[in-house]
């Protein structure tokens, strides 16, 4: 009897946890359709506009989780100023049914032209939150107009 209690307690233990670790929890970089502009509402040619992801890692020296700001992508801004980055994803291996069934969605990224300060989106600047049956990200996109001013120490030269 004491052995089919355990055999029991065992399948129970393993369904349980099976149902808090699960592979292959897809996450979506929205798609992000742009336009770099100057301060005269001109388009700026030629800019490199990256996109920003977090990467994510545990530091052993002090044993917390960290992340870090990369730029993982590069486009440049075509004769009218406009820019893409198509949807992509990637797959985070562990996640649990504690999940919340919504999702916050963000833009990050930088631009950078000679001659203008770099600009950076501030958190938050660019988000959506989706419920609608929410999949991450899946089909969010954005769809900014950036100005980027004129790099004063140019300008005062």
């Amino acid at each position: 009897m004491k052995r089919i209690f355990r055999i029991i307690l065992a399948i129970i233990i393993v369904f349980i946890t099976l149902l808090f670790i699960r592979p292959q929890k897809v996450i979506y970089e929205a798609k992000i359709t742009g336009k770099v502009i100057d301060e005269n509402k001109k388009p700026i040619f030629n800019a490199t506009v990256y996109r920003i992801e977090e990467e994510y890692f545990i530091d052993e020296k002090i044993g917390s989780n960290e992340s870090t700001e990369l730029r993982t992508e590069s486009v440049k801004t075509n004769k009218n100023g406009n820019f893409y980055f198509q949807e992509k994803s990637r797959i985070d291996w562990f996640h649990t049914p504690l999940d919340l069934p919504i999702a916050y969605c963000y833009a990050n990224f930088e631009i950078e032209k000679s001659g203008y300060e770099l600009y950076k989106t501030k958190f938050g600047e660019f988000e959506q939150f989706k419920k609608e049956n929410c999949y991450a990200c899946e089909k969010v996109e954005f769809k900014p107009i950036i100005t980027l001013k004129k790099n004063q120490k140019i300008k005062n030269e």
